[in-house]
């Protein structure tokens, strides 16, 4: 596992977890300000950024096991608590985490969390298919398709994905097992239960965050999860797309500074099973 470690050192601590085939390094926008008030501990999920990547076969790819894994780097870096930000998958993450290891997360902020079943763009509606679909992951992506999805559906405007920024994720999925990683994550995505009930087990106080051009998670899911989870706070980052933190990082931060600064719910402590801690490579 690969952690980012910056910011305020000794600051309260906030950690970033990041989306599908994304990593800590799109969130470079907003992290000078954040980090500015408090040490930041930004997450490569396991198949992402600079982080192993495990054959589907020996691990799942699905929120529980994410949370559980972002359990135990919390645990591998002696980080009892902290205020948890989550973007799309890692936004389920983060929710999931919340919801069964409520004593590690202070505060939440969940940024157009993926939780529930999202629409598959038509882009991607052959990787779903049987048998085929993780090979056309493998083979049938290339870099200019990549980059030309990547900029319709994540952004209202594609300009501020930049080449720099579409180069160091295609090198990242191209790395061994990437692909299989990002299909797999694809599956569960796609597959996901409308019918989660952690969302409604979550005690943290929460800030739900929502771009109102969303092309890849539909706002209505943000409003649900507004109604869900109890306490939830709602706000909705205008002429936006799926990635606040980059198109409008200003606008952002506006919403969720003064959110992480209001005053926590106490711990709930909760019994920790014993696991073996991954092991964490810190930048």
């Amino acid at each position: 596992m690969f952690v980012h470690r910056g910011g305020k050192a000794g600051g309260a601590p906030l950690l970033l977890i990041h989306g599908w085939m994304m990593s800590h390094w799109y969130f470079r926008p907003v992290l000078e300000v954040l980090g500015a008030e408090r040490e930041i501990f930004a997450i490569d999920l396991p198949g992402f950024g600079e982080s192993d990547r495990p054959a589907p076969s020996r691990f799942a790819y699905d929120a529980a096991s994410f949370a559980e894994v972002v359990d135990g780097v919390m645990g591998a870096l002696s980080l009892a608590r902290a205020d948890v930000l989550g973007h799309s998958m890692g936004g389920g993450v983060a929710i999931t985490l919340a919801a069964r290891h409520p004593e590690r997360v202070q505060r939440l902020v969940a940024v157009t969390p993926g939780l529930y079943r999202v629409p598959v763009p038509r882009l991607v509606r052959l990787a779903l298919l049987p048998t085929v679909g993780a090979w056309l992951m493998r083979a049938g992506t290339i870099r200019s398709e990549f980059a030309r999805s990547t900029r319709a559906l994540s952004v209202r405007d594609g300009r501020c994905l930049d080449e720099e920024w579409i180069d160091y994720y295609w090198s990242r999925v191209n790395r061994a097992g990437g692909h299989d990683a990002a299909h797999r994550c694809l599956l569960n995505m796609a597959s996901a239960s409308d019918d989660n009930d952690d969302p409604g087990r979550v005690r943290a106080p929460t800030l739900i965050v929502w771009g109102d051009e969303d092309r890849l998670v539909p706002i209505a899911h943000g409003r649900r999860l507004a109604q869900v989870i109890p306490g939830a706070r709602f706000d909705v980052v205008p002429a936006c797309g799926h990635m606040p933190f980059i198109e409008r990082p200003e606008e952002f931060l506006r919403v969720v500074r003064p959110f992480l600064a209001t005053a926590a719910a106490p711990a709930i402590e909760t019994p920790m099973a014993s696991r073996r801690a991954p092991t964490v490579i810190a930048s």
